[in-house]
């Protein structure tokens, strides 16, 4: 079913670009035929190994045109993608393979030989994919005629796991109808703001994410569009400018870190180019409408030698970056959109396949992730917990009843996130359910607001509120580089930020006291998630006793 929209290109676009790689130092272009006959040759090389409707191939592999063949192929046979994260350690792999059984495995010579041994070991065939050439799978000498099947709505099409934030990942459920029914809402939107047409993507969020499964795979080929494989992050800056992209995914993470280098290279700056830079800002973050005659005069000004110039960083022809995956301060929000730099923030989940709501252009609200898409439906629990219904809520957790009777009740997904709606539907995400904190004094306490407010402090660079069960809040704070490589005081450093943040904060939200870890939250110490979220709980338990002494001293 999801490879009709592919179908029709074929037949309409043959030599159209679809995919680009880097070759070398070249890009190289790859069109729908090209991407079509690499289809037929896997598609053959699956059938070969005898898999049939219904059975599942695991991908591990970096972003890369042959993973948008992959999961073509899987879906005109109706095969099940299990994609693994690039990251995954040896257990995570296993893990996987174990729950989901696999019956053959597609990689890149890239990954090592983890995983060709975790296969080896259960007997699953695994195509290995060389490095990045000119021709698309090259090692596949097979004809292209394959007898594909008819292929429903209702049948699997990923099995994609959870980020983990809380334990053990569970392993969604999603249908071709499901995928499907979210790109037919998010063309909703394109097309009320006049965006459906073809767009250049730059694609560098794991194709393992859900998010960048749909809407940085599936919604570009549904609006014949182009997408770009950066494939290091590394080169993420330089990219932007030679490929020039229209429409971008990212995570808030990115957003951070861009906010980071920009202000920083500000503040080395001259006097006159803060100022200007300073006041861009205060500018940009009003309505226009607003503005004295000496304002728009300098306004103007802003717009020539400053928000030209950042917007020339990103390629000079990005429309807007679509945020996603987590939830983004509304004071980076802020200071892109008073860069010129649209941003539009929207909120899901994998189990929604994965976006439920999204801000529209022309009708952004920064602090919150907008109205759900068309077709879906939003309400709060008594508890306040935000429930979704839909085409896009998955069919349930992959062989776990129990988990699926827990999330999925009356037909209404639980998210498990806290929100607020107002009344003209836009919605606010509070904070996380497990998350929230409640006090020795009995009152409730979301972390999430105040832990993105201390992390957009400059001498921050990660920071846990914990504080369930005690008299006030304590937090674990990962000092900034800025403030590791000076010769200050750590702690005074960090006390001048936590008071800053405390004023604008109610004296039971306040931080009283922190302590200041000496190692971040990476993939490599097991505390962050493939997705870039901080395993809180883990990270928490690692550091219970210093905690405690917090509360005893």
């Amino acid at each position: 079913m999801l490879a009709e929209s592919f179908d029709r290109r074929v037949s309409s676009r043959g030599m159209q670009p679809c995919l680009h790689a880097r070759v070398g130092e070249a890009w190289t272009a790859y069109t729908v035929a090209d991407v079509d006959r690499a289809i037929g040759a896997l598609s053959h090389w699956l059938v070969s190994q005898h898999l049939v409707l219904g059975d599942r191939v695991l991908i591990q592999m970096e972003n890369r045109p042959e993973w948008a063949v992959v999961a073509f192929a899987c879906a005109r046979l109706g095969l099940a993608l299990v994609p693994v994260y690039t990251t995954h350690q040896r257990a995570d792999i296993e893990y996987l393979i174990d729950a989901t059984e696999p019956k053959a495995c597609v990689t890149s010579v890239h990954m090592g030989s983890v995983i060709q041994e975790v296969t080896d070991a259960r007997s699953i065939p695994c195509l290995t994919v060389e490095a990045q050439s000119e021709t698309l799978f090259p090692s596949l000498d097979a004809p292209t005629d394959v007898d594909y099947p008819e292929v429903s709505g209702a049948a699997i099409y990923a099995l994609i796991a959870t980020s983990g934030t809380h334990g053990q990942p569970k392993i969604v459920t999603l249908t071709h109808q499901n995928i499907a029914a979210n790109v037919a809402s998010v063309l909703d939107v394109l097309r009320e703001a006049d965006l459906n047409r073809p767009q250049r993507f730059l694609s560098f969020l794991p194709l393992a994410h859900a998010y960048e499964f749909m809407a940085g795979l599936h919604l570009p080929f549904a609006t014949e569009s182009e997408i770009f494989y950066c494939d290091s992050l590394d080169r993420l800056a330089s990219e932007m400018q030679t490929v020039r992209p229209t429409l971008m995914t990212a995570v808030p993470r990115l957003y951070e870190l861009l906010y980071t280098r920009i202000t920083q290279q500000v503040a080395k700056a001259s006097g006159v180019q803060r100022w200007l830079f300073q006041e861009t800002l205060r500018l940009g973050a009003q309505p226009s409408a607003e503005h004295s005659l000496k304002d728009r005069m300098l306004n103007a000004l802003c717009e020539r030698l400053v928000r030209t110039k950042v917007r020339q960083r990103f390629g000079g022809e990005l429309l807007y970056f679509v945020s996603g995956g987590a939830a983004l301060n509304p004071e980076i929000a802020k200071f892109f959109t008073s860069l010129g730099v649209g941003i539009l923030q929207g909120y899901g989940q994998t189990e929604a396949s994965p976006v439920i709501s999204v801000n529209r252009p022309g009708a952004v609200r920064l602090d919150t992730v907008g109205p759900p898409l068309s077709g879906v439906e939003v309400a709060l629990s008594d508890a306040g917990e935000l429930k979704v219904r839909g085409e896009l809520v998955m069919q349930g957790y992959w062989k776990n009843p129990e988990a699926t009777a827990q999330t999925i009740l009356d037909g209404w997904l639980h998210t498990g996130d806290l929100a607020e709606i107002d009344a003209d539907g836009h919605i606010r995400i509070v904070g996380r359910l497990k998350d929230l904190i409640i006090n020795s004094g009995g009152e409730n306490i979301a972390p999430a607001p105040l832990e993105q407010a201390l992390g957009f402090e400059p001498e921050i660079e990660q920071v846990v509120v914990t504080g369930d069960g005690r008299p006030w809040l304590a937090a674990l704070i990962y000092p900034s580089e800025s403030v590791r490589e000076s010769s200050e005081s750590v702690d005074d450093a960090i006390r001048q930020a936590v008071k800053r943040v405390n004023a604008s904060l109610s004296v039971h939200q306040h931080i009283r006291k922190w302590v200041v870890i000496d190692e971040p939250a990476t993939l490599e110490n097991g505390l962050l998630t493939p997705t870039q979220k901080v395993k809180r709980h883990a990270l928490i338990a690692r550091h219970q006793a210093a905690l405690d002494a917090l509360y005893h001293s």
